[in-house]
């Protein structure tokens, strides 16, 4: 057997690699691949109320029921994550039932496909298809409903721009009859 591992380190020195310089190359490698890990679980762990403060919570949770206060946090990630899950401005996404069930009528939920379809044309994110949405702020206002300030981010449609668009925006919920809408902006 100590045969075979003086051929194998023949055949290394040969290909001008020696077991020391394999082992370390092998560790960085490995090293590299746990820091990636570790800088992707970092981001992850953010999540969509990553950027709320314990203020911003707390306030909601007092300006409405208990049962308000829990669930539009997962009830907008929804929401915007299947934003992000395909193009905005197609007629699929305009009929998907999962969207359009957050509005009171079909005409609000008509004004605010349109007037978000438009300023993310106006934004230039290409094909309408934002690749991540973010919360930044949420509050309530004076009418007593909750804002959302929203940052939609997308390739550039501009051409020779390799950075990122995006679009910030504040969406209004508000909470009526045991439910979470969105109250469309004038278009």
């Amino acid at each position: 057997m100590g045969s075979d591992a003086s051929v194998k380190a023949a055949k290394a020195r040969r290909a001008g690699e020696s077991p020391s310089r394999r082992a370390m190359l092998t560790g960085v490698a490995t090293l590299l691949i746990i820091l990636l890990g570790a800088c992707a679980k970092g981001q992850g762990e953010r999540g969509w109320a990553g950027e709320l403060t314990d203020r911003e919570r707390s306030d909601i949770a007092g300006a409405f029921p208990s049962e308000a206060a829990a669930e539009w946090l997962p009830l907008s990630e929804i929401f915007y994550s299947k934003i992000t899950s395909r193009r905005f401005n197609s007629r699929a996404t305009f009929e998907d039932p999962s969207v359009r069930q957050l509005f009171m009528s079909v005409a609000g939920y008509s004004d605010y496909y349109a007037g978000l379809a438009d300023a993310l044309d106006l934004a230039n994110i290409r094909y309408s298809r934002p690749t991540r949405v973010e919360l930044l702020r949420a509050g309530m206002g004076e009418s007593g409903n909750l804002f959302l300030e929203l940052r939609f981010v997308g390739r550039n449609d501009l051409p020779l721009r390799w950075w990122s668009a995006s679009l910030l925006r504040t969406d209004e919920w508000t909470w009526q009859e045991g439910r979470w809408f969105i109250v469309p902006g004038k278009v």
